[in-house]
Order: structure tokens, then C-alpha cells, then sequence
């Protein structure tokens, strides 16, 4: 049997699939190497976009550590498999109204992967959090003797910033426990800009609490959904209502208007070729239309937001995450610019959707924060899937040529979100943070039990 990640770029043939119910059999599937043999990889969602979940031994399918404990004293106490919607549409209710400083846009992903995995999400006010598992307080793991262990932010703090950022290679998460702020409600509002000149960081920001970008590279131009905190008393009306049903929409479908896979079948390859062009040509443009006129501004909660995604689809989409500093913006943007039209020069080949740019505030509560010394934008490559094989290979070769290019622009990755990732890219850009985890990950489990494949390539 085979497990693969939500949109199918990543699999594995693990030698056993296991779901524990409880504590104690948890314990009894991490302790027992002969039933369940090494690696050992505990997996939520399966959202990860790269091979980090793949092991040739056991998947531990955590689906059944799922009971949401009622807010007290400004936290709340969740199974690790609670997915991050479910816990936020119950915090919303009354009486509680309340949620996470940080509300991540994948609704999917879940409390054990949050706590020690990178995610992103845009922040919101200028002295914020800068990503989700900051608001970590407190985990329950089991380590590679199957001891359990419980690490705080009152006890040990310095272990829990390792913790955040260890990927599973420590321990399987079972329980977290969060932080709590109270209820948000934010105003969207669509505006664009052109990419020439390129204006500043600042001015595409103007006097918004946070901002997520669509970047067309291809038209040189960015559309920015500005985000600001209104008061709880800001009226949420049917137009909002409207507003925010059809960004969901366009969220689930990749932020892609229209249908991309056009009938080719029988045609020649130069038609097939121009016809593709044009249809994502096509695309941006409906894509700018759809944001600015007719979605154009709503007000909703923070976390309403969120996205559910269907993993029975139609259709779906593929990126990969960078983040770069915001004094880089000047010269990043044209560079990122410049290096999409030269791989289109030289292969004919395109990203059929826009590039993601969120901002985050700066934020070193994780070992291998990707925003440790200052803000940062992201620049999130996307595409739509299923490709022609010739495509597939093509998307690869830009992700590695994209590697080098951000390494180079003094960015970080996501060792859950980058894609094509080398050991010379991750030693390059994360540094001595990267030397630093990897002696923690051998002193935690000398013997590998955790340690799969794709992380052992890169340490």
C-alpha cells in the first residue's frame, strides 16, 4: 500500500501503516522495532508538498488522537490530530471567541504537524507572531525509548524553540497546546500594482496590518490582498458573506479562474503549445478581474478564512515556499522577475499560476524559523497539476534552479514546503541553525528511529 501527499507529488511504500488509539499504544508502536520497523514517521494531512513523510518502514496515522479540550486560562489542550479548522470553528463559538494569534490559510493541517513543522500564513499587526507553532505553549511526545515526555514554555523554553522546528526527527507528537488571543475580524480589500518601476515594500503594504500577494511575473504585475484588524462591532453583511465565499473558491481551486486543462489531444505541439500560452495569458488576466472587480472588498473573522481542502478533487495544484527579507525586496523582485521570463526563454516552459507573496513579521521562537532576523515576503512558486511528463520534469528543473536563485538572495526554506531540496541548498541557506539541529537530532535519537530518507540526504 502506498501513502501519498495531498496532491499526489509525493509518495512512499511503507513496509507497515498503523493507527494507534491511545497513549499506550503509541508507545508500544514506537518501542517495538520489530512489527514496526525504522523509520518511523507520524503523519497528520498529509499537506507537506515534499517527500518529508516518506519512509520505507512505518506510517503512524494519527488521526485518532483527535478529542479538543475547552479553553482555560488563556490555552487550549488538543490531540495531535486535531486539524486546525476544527479547532478554530469550535474557539469561535460562544463563549469562547477566541483563536490562535497566527490562523494558517491550509484549514487542513494539523495540531501535532503545526507544533513542530514550519507552516505560513500572513501576519497581522506590526508586533505579532510570525507563524503558528509560536503559539505553541506546551507538547506531549513520546522520544525513541518511548518515554513520554512533556515540554513547556514555562519549563524548558529553549527545548521548545527546538522542538517547533524538529519535523517528528525528536519524538511523535500527541498533544499541544496553544495559546490563545481574542476573536479577530479582518478587512480584505483587493488593490494592484505594476512591476515597473517597482514600487516599495512599503507603499504595497501601505497602511494595512498584513498583505498576501498574487505576483504575475509573466504580466509584471502584483495584485495584494490587504488585510487590516477592524473592531468586533464592524458589520458583516451578505455582500462580505458573498466576498468571502468566492475567495474560498478561488483558493480551492489554486486561485485559478477557468478551467487550465484545455482539450490538446491530436493536435500538433506548436498549436498545443501557443493554445497553453494563450489559456494562461487568459488566465492572469481573469485572475486580476475576478479579485479586483468582483470580489473586490469584504470583512469577515480571521478564522473563516481558513480553507478546507477537499483531497477527492478534480484538479489541483503544486508549490513551493522561499522566504526573503524585506530589505531584499529592490532587488529580489526584479532578480525573481528576470529568472521566470529566462527559464521561459530557454524551455518554453511556465508556472500556470501566480507566485504567492505573503508578509511575516519577524520571529525567532523556532530553531529554523524562516523569519529569524527580520520581516520577510515569500515568494511561492505555484502550479497546476496534472502535467504532461515533459512538464513534470521542466517543473522540477525550475524548483531546482529556483533553490539556487533564493539560497543566493539570502532566503530560508521550509524543510515540509520547499521542493527539490538539496543538502547543499539547506546547509547553504539555513547555516549554522542547520548545524545546530542536526547535533540536537543525534543526541535526541542517536539511533535513527525517527531519521527517514529525505531528511538523512540532507544532514
Amino acid at each position: 500500500m502506498t501513502v501519498s501527499n495531498w496532491n499526489g507529488s509525493a509518495c512512499c511504500a511503507p513496509a507497515e501503516i498503523v493507527a494507534p488509539r491511545d497513549v499506550d499504544e503509541l508507545v508500544d508502536v514506537v518501542t517495538n522495532t520489530d512489527l514496526y520497523p525504522s523509520p518511523l514517521r507520524a503523519v497528520g494531512e498529509l499537506h507537506s508538498l515534499n517527500e518529508c513523510f516518506t519512509t520505507t518502514g512505518t506510517v503512524v496515522l494519527m488521526h485518532h488522537f483527535d478529542e479538543i479540550g475547552d479553553p482555560v486560562g488563556g490555552t487550549v489542550t488538543v490531540g495531535a490530530g486535531v486539524r486546525m479548522i476544527d479547532l478554530m470553528r469550535k474557539l469561535r463559538q460562544t463563549p469562547w471567541r477566541v483563536q490562535l494569534e497566527v490562523v494558517p490559510e491550509i484549514g487542513n493541517a494539523t495540531a501535532g504537524s503545526v507544533a513542530c513543522c514550519g507552516t505560513k500564513d500572513s501576519s497581522l499587526g506590526p508586533n505579532g507572531l510570525g507563524q503558528i507553532s509560536s503559539t505553541v505553549v506546551g507538547v506531549k511526545m513520546i522520544d525513541p525509548r518511548g518515554q513520554l515526555v512533556s515540554v513547556t514554555q514555562a519549563a524548558n523554553p529553549q527545548r521548545l524553540r527546538e522542538v517547533r522546528s524538529s519535523y517528528g526527527l525528536f519524538g511523535v507528537v500527541y498533544a499541544v497546546t496553544f495559546a490563545l488571543q481574542s476573536l479577530k475580524k479582518v478587512a480584505y480589500q483587493y488593490v494592484s500594482f505594476p512591476l515597473d518601476p517597482l514600487p516599495p515594500f512599503g507603499s504595497v503594504l501601505g497602511d494595512a496590518d498584513g498583505l498576501l500577494g498574487f505576483l504575475l511575473p509573466y504580466r509584471r504585475e502584483i495584485i495584494v490582498e490587504r488585510r487590516r484588524v477592524v473592531a468586533d462591532n464592524v458589520s458583516i453583511g451578505w455582500t462580505d458573506r458573498l466576498g468571502l465565499r468566492l475567495r474560498t473558491k478561488a483558493w480551492q481551486t489554486g486561485a485559478r479562474v477557468g478551467v487550465f486543462n484545455i482539450p490538446l489531444t491530436g493536435l500538433p505541439a506548436l498549436v498545443s503549445s501557443r493554445l497553453v500560452r494563450w489559456w494562461i495569458e487568459v488566465t492572469d488576466l481573469s485572475l486580476r478581474k475576478f479579485f479586483l472587480w468582483i470580489v473586490g472588498k469584504y470583512t469577515t473573522y480571521r478564522v473563516d478564512a481558513m480553507i478546507d481542502f477537499d483531497r477527492s478533487r478534480a484538479s489541483y495544484f503544486d508549490f513551493t515556499f522561499w522566504a526573503f527579507p524585506v530589505s531584499r525586496w529592490s532587488t529580489v523582485i526584479p532578480a525573481y522577475l528576470e529568472f521566470c521570463a529566462d527559464f521561459q526563454r530557454r524551455t518554453g516552459f511556465r508556472p500556470a499560476l501566480p507566485t504567492e507573496v505573503y508578509f511575516i513579521r519577524r520571529d525567532d521562537h523556532a530553531l529554523l524559523s524562516f523569519s529569524p532576523n527580520e520581516d520577510i515576503f515569500t515568494l511561492d512558486m505555484v502550479n497546476s497539476i496534472p502535467r504532461t511528463p515533459e512538464d513534470e520534469a521542466y517543473w522540477r528543473s525550475m524548483n531546482r534552479e529556483y533553490n539556487d536563485f533564493a539560497a543566493g538572495h539570502g532566503a530560508r526554506p521550509l524543510l515540509n514546503q520547499t521542493k527539490e531540496l538539496s543538502r547543499a541548498v539547506v546547509h547553504r541557506s539555513l547555516g549554522a541553525d542547520w548545524q545546530t539541529f542536526a547535533a540536537t537530532r543525534l543526541q535526541v535519537d542517536k539511533d535513527g528511529r525517527f531519521l527517514n530518507g529525505f531528511f538523512k540526504s540532507l544532514l
